[in-house]
């Protein structure tokens, strides 16, 4: 039986901004957002639409419009609100005298409809409902403002206007059915002595999604006015009826919704979202919440990003601002990603096809940017002629405009291979050739014919010749509006040279499955081997700037941002195929630190389940919920922003269930915390759908559903030689074991069970390991268990480590280095219980060349771009 998933509070949300963002309850369509405050006096609904924007400087997307219904019900009693998870209905209940009110919400993707119901018992009641055009008037038209109206067209109440900056008309109507009577007076729809309310209300707006959009001189909505659509859809709605907007919202819904199961052992005592929150704060464990919040990230996700609709921006479908913050746009060096990250792995691929249809309408201005960067600045790599240069993004983009990558701002064209990342795991996920044909190879090769030509040949390696690690800054920390500030420019930052090597790994994968070749992808070979996505530093660190050595003496030390471990999450260049990267990655994180705003804190939480620390995850993942988190679960920056919730979801599958190595990797980076897990529906790459059930210590139950034919490999300790295959007919199937691996041929549609999964033991960690220089060699040194251990080193750029030899002692001399002979080097124990990898966790210690002069300079640097003194 399915678990119910209830946020649940006994206020409602204070009517004000703040009351929005903490307090709100959020449901959409893609097409339109709705808060529902849950009021008793006046109810608020608060409605966003990503259309509905002005240019940054005039801030952007901006408060669509409100309805409010006022009730005037002083001394409501036994009050309840809540959104449900599983339906994504709204709803609040309460008594007023002797009647019980009971009031639900949704807002429907299938009829582009918002629907509120208000039914009582035990008497009637009356209430007025009103449209409002909000910051109506607030600021001049020539900065930003609105024109606009509210009127009565017969029995429904109209809001009608412009947003004069983008040439836009809009309009929403206000439609109400009632067993009581039905009053119409002053542009108020009044409603007398009903049990029985249904109102319904839809918007639009004449923007159009097309290429013209977004090309230079243009940027306004271009399309029709909206009038005649709005008319239909509401008219639709009153037709339908509740009951069948209900049903028909339901079955869209839940067809989604209902795909995955995320289950932890919680259960729901009937404490508030609140309640569980502060319980969290103060250290106490509360499953419940965690599942809460799984779920309310996918929620988020299929209400704000819908085939057809604008794509989800960092706040998703929801502002209640007159100017928001960012602009509540489209940002393209972390956060639109990470909005779609969960998309693909939490089995919601159809969510996608609204950012991959915006992709396409600015395709052409994007072209137009890629033209312009390799004119502008490696003209030698110049190629006349549309889409020659390929196509660029960088980070603002909203539904009018979208930025290109100039020389001066904050990111380098790694944005792009962020953004064509996305597209690769829209394929790989689903596995559909039409998706790889109209979408996936389109945009990759796109962007490798741009990559390839803003690199430059320097002594034989290939670095993008204007680069920048996304919002790092010269004198370190960033300061808001500072004018003084400036970014840290440079060439072949990790950032840049990660997502290169990236798009052009993906790219050539693409034209190998479609079976296609031109001068891009001749090019994309000769210099892939040159691109060095990873550099080691001085403290064992992937580095951030080529030309650092020690971790941090350039930018900020505990910078938000993780641009240098992109090739860990979302990318996939660093794995434990690349054991020594893996681990320099691990370093690095540790290095960067655990304190950050909230949506950093979930890309920490992606990156340190790919490096399989699962309780470090746990960690990051109490400290979003603990820290940055409101009550209604979004996602403190602060201010709200959505991408924290989608990046908690992604990270949180990721520690269940990963399938970015060429494997299916099962439980990779589970915490001790999690005694129980049971989870459904999640989708890895190759188009599988796995199921789940984890109880003290032992996989129990293991599915696997082939959508698409592919073989299968898995990676799990527990697999051992007597594990076996089962079809969905109970047929043993042949397999290849070579433990911790499994693989095996696949039928399309056939339901596989895995048996014999054994308990995994956690393998043991030397503890203090040391190195030091000495004249005969590099002497490492730990803390004795009485254990046969493994010495590995890695030198410099190595990828993989080499394995020097086994002891017993607890100590070990490498002769290949010494005082007189000084390199840079990682150097890693495991103890060699039950074999052994270097792969596997072990204790990591560094060794570099640089002199006390060297060290004592960087130490001085680091202060002063860290404010330490």
């Amino acid at each position: 039986m399915k678990k119910e998933l209830i946020m649940r509070y006994f206020t409602p949300a204070e009517n004000s901004n703040e009351g929005w963002e903490k307090y709100s309850l959020p449901i959409g369509n893609g097409h339109f957002g709705a808060s529902v405050f849950g009021g008793t006096i006046s109810e608020r609904i608060q409605f966003t639409t990503n259309t509905f924007a002005n240019t940054y400087s005039y801030g952007g997307v901006s408060n669509f419009g409100e309805v409010f219904i006022d009730f005037n019900h002083n001394g409501a009693i036994n009050y309840e609100r809540g959104l449900n998870l599983n339906t994504g209905v709204v709803y609040s209940v309460y008594d007023v005298n002797t009647i019980r009110v009971r009031r639900e919400a949704f807002v429907s993707y299938v009829d582009k409809v918002f629907a509120y119901r208000i039914k009582t018992q035990g008497g009637k009641i009356s209430f007025d409902a009103r449209l409002v055009i909000p910051y109506l008037n607030e600021r001049p038209i020539e900065e930003g403002g609105r024109t606009g109206e509210v009127f009565l067209d017969g029995d429904t109440i109209v809001m009608r206007g412009t947003l004069p900056s983008r040439e836009l008309v809009y309009e929403a109507r206000l439609s109400i059915v009632t067993d009581g009577e039905l009053v119409i007076n002053d542009n108020t729809l009044t409603v007398k002595d009903a049990n029985d309310t249904k109102l319904y209300y839809t918007l639009d707006t004449s923007y159009k999604l097309c290429p013209e959009v977004f090309l230079d001189g243009n940027h306004k909505a271009m399309g029709n006015d909206p009038h005649d659509a709005v008319v239909k859809c509401i008219n639709n709605a009153v037709q339908l009826g509740w009951d069948q907007l209900y049903s028909r919202h339901l079955k869209d819904y839940c067809e989604l919704i209902d795909r995955v199961q995320f289950d932890l052992g919680g259960s729901d005592d009937g404490r508030s979202t609140e309640e569980l929150l502060i319980s969290y704060q103060n250290r106490n464990a509360e499953l419940y919440l965690e599942e809460l919040y799984y779920a309310y990230g996918r929620h988020l996700l299929v209400s704000s990003s819908r085939e057809g609709t604008p794509p989800a921006s960092l706040q998703g479908a929801w502002s209640v601002h007159d100017k928001s913050p960012w602009g509540s746009g489209i940002w393209h060096n972390i956060n639109v990603q990470m909005n779609y990250w969960p998309s693909f792995s939490t089995n919601l691929a159809e969510c996608f096809k609204a950012y991959a249809e915006y992709w396409k309408a600015y395709q052409k201005a994007a072209s137009n940017h890629a033209s312009n960067w390799i004119k502008e600045l490696c003209p030698e790599n110049y190629v006349e002629g549309e889409g020659e240069c390929g196509w660029i993004i960088g980070t603002g983009a909203f539904m009018y405009e979208i930025e290109g990558v100039g020389k001066h701002t904050h990111s380098g064209p790694g944005t792009g291979g962020m953004t064509s990342k996305m597209f690769w795991d829209y394929y790989d996920f689903t596995q559909d050739e039409e998706i790889l044909k109209e979408y996936t190879y389109p945009v990759i090769h796109g962007m490798s014919k741009f990559l390839t030509k803003c690199v430059k040949n320097y002594d034989g390696r290939y670095l993008c010749s204007y680069s920048a690690s996304p919002e790092q800054i010269l004198s370190g920390q960033w300061v808001q509006q500072h004018k003084q500030q400036q970014y840290c420019l440079t060439i072949g930052c990790g950032f840049d040279q990660q997502f290169i090597y990236e798009n052009a790994v993906d790219d050539l994968k693409c034209s190998k499955i479609l079976d296609v070749t031109d001068e891009t992808t001749k090019l994309e070979k000769e210099q892939l081997d040159f691109y060095g996505p990873v550099q080691i530093g001085y403290s064992g660190q992937i580095k951030e700037y080529d030309e650092e050595h020690f971790y941090g003496e350039i930018g900020e030390a505990n910078h938000r941002h993780i641009s240098q471990l992109v090739a860990i999450t979302p990318g996939s260049t660093v794995t434990h195929s690349t054991p020594a990267w893996l681990d320099a990655a691990r370093l690095t994180l540790q290095m960067r630190g655990d304190k950050s705003t909230g949506w950093a804190l979930a890309h920490r939480l992606n990156a340190w389940a790919r490096v399989g620390d699962g309780n470090h995850c746990y960690l990051l993942l109490q400290n979003l919920l603990r820290e940055r988190t409101y009550p209604n679960l979004w996602d403190v920056h602060p201010p709200f922003q959505i991408d924290g919730n989608f990046g908690a979801t992604a990270g949180m599958t990721e520690m269940v269930l990963q399938s970015h190595e060429g494997y299916v990797s099962l439980l990779p980076s589970l915490p001790d915390a999690w005694k129980n897990v049971s989870f459904k529906g999640l989708k890895a790459r190759g188009n599988f759908t796995i199921d789940c059930d984890y109880k003290d210590g032992k996989v129990n139950l293991l599915k696997i559903k082939s959508n698409s034919g592919k073989r299968f490999i898995m990676r799990y300790d527990g697999v051992k030689n007597d594990t076996i295959i089962k079809d969905i007919n109970g047929n043993a199937v042949n397999v290849k074991i070579n433990t911790p691996f499994i693989e095996f041929d696949t039928e399309i549609g056939n339901v596989y069970t895995v048996e014999n999964l054994k308990s995994v033991s956690t393998r043991v960690i030397v503890d203090n390991l040391t190195s030091t220089w000495q004249k005969n060699g590099v002497y490492l040194s730990w803390n004795s268990l009485g254990k046969k251990c493994a010495v590995y080193r890695a030198e410099n750029n190595d990828s993989d480590y080499k394995l020097l030899g086994e002891t017993v002692d607890d100590w070990f001399t490498d002769e290949d280095y010494n005082t007189h002979n000084r390199g840079r080097l990682t150097y890693k124990v495991i103890v060699c219980d039950d074999g052994y990898n270097a792969s596997d966790n072990g204790a990591l210690t560094v060794m570099h060349p640089a002199s006390v002069l060297e060290e004592e300079r960087y130490k001085l640097r680091f202060k002063v771009n860290n404010k330490m003194f």
